[in-house]
């Protein structure tokens, strides 16, 4: 079951702190998201931008550097972050996952995904919550998007 957990309390050994980074945008048809399909596209699993923090970097530059490295985006009209991450055990590791709200402008120019990103999809909140997969990633974008929406 998945816990809060205070972004102050970066843990030791055994723990993988990660970004869940959805992009976003106002566009004409409301708030939008942004999910990625990567290879193998067979497997025809929808995600946000996913990254590990390094030891030596806080929640937003590994945001940023994972945005730029998968979609080519290097700067945000906004950047967001609940104060709180979830995590999840997966066998001896706790999976700890910060989720970060990425603005972008409404076009599609800027976005240049890389050889791993198969598709990009944007939509609107309730389908981005029936394409994700994993439950970790429904409750982070839950998280953001009641944040947006307030």
């Amino acid at each position: 079951m998945a816990r809060t957990y205070p972004p102050a309390d970066f843990g030791d050994l055994g723990q993988r702190h990660e970004v869940h980074v959805f992009l976003y945008r106002f566009g004409d048809w409301g708030l939008q998201y942004l999910l990625l399909q990567a290879e193998p596209r067979q497997e025809r699993v929808w995600r946000p931008v996913v990254g590990a923090i390094d030891w030596d970097e806080d929640v937003r530059h590994a945001a940023l550097r994972q945005v730029f490295s998968d979609v080519g985006v290097a700067h945000a009209f906004d950047l967001i972050s609940p104060p709180w991450g979830l995590i999840s055990d997966v066998g001896d590791l706790q999976l700890v996952q910060w989720p970060v709200g990425f603005q972008v402008p409404h076009h599609d120019a800027l976005l240049k995904p890389q050889r791993a990103i198969t598709a990009l999809n944007w939509c609107g909140f309730e389908r981005a919550m029936h394409l994700l997969d994993a439950s970790l990633f429904r409750q982070n974008l839950l998280q953001l998007h009641l944040r947006l929406s307030a």
